[in-house]
């Protein structure tokens, strides 16, 4: 043999032949089953957040009403009839949020009281608009505070 033989013998073989390019499709059972996690987290997310909204519904529709409460005393100027409306709001608010405790027969001291203990503010304490105090026409209520009060504990009740 030759040494130029091998050179020759090699000219004579076939380029390497590459297999086909891995493809996109179909997928690894990884993929799939990561796919199969995603969606099952998003669904599940998608859930919670959907009841979290739907549960304190009321409160946004609630915060809206006392805007609309503070809207028309600007008009009327009456501060025992906002203190009134006010405490309108709250009850039917709580009727709504605690329906296994009654509420709708609280007055007086045991309506702020209920309003402190479940609002986690003892502000109520120090205002007269959530007392039997709104029904003098004498008594001075401070509207601001009512107002505040009345928003911080439709916001912050637990039910």
């Amino acid at each position: 043999m030759t040494p130029n033989a091998p050179t020759s013998l090699l000219d004579q073989l076939r380029p390497n032949h590459l297999p086909e390019p891995i493809g996109f499709w179909p997928p690894a059972i990884g993929w799939w089953v990561l796919a199969a996690v995603v969606i099952s987290i998003t669904i599940l997310l998608a859930m919670v957040v959907y009841r979290y909204v739907k549960k304190n519904q009321y409160r946004s529709i609630a915060l809206s009403e006392a805007r609309q409460l503070q809207d028309n005393f600007q008009s009327h100027q009456s501060p025992q009839r906002f203190a009134h409306d006010c405490n309108e709001l709250l009850k039917r608010v709580a009727l709504h949020a605690y329906p296994d405790r009654q509420v709708a027969g609280l007055h007086g001291e045991q309506w702020r009281q209920f309003l402190a203990e479940t609002g986690k503010t003892p502000d109520f304490a120090n205002s007269n608009a959530f007392s039997n105090d709104r029904f003098n026409p004498n008594a001075i209520l401070n509207t601001d505070n009512t107002y505040e009060l009345t928003r911080r504990w439709i916001k912050k009740h637990h039910a």
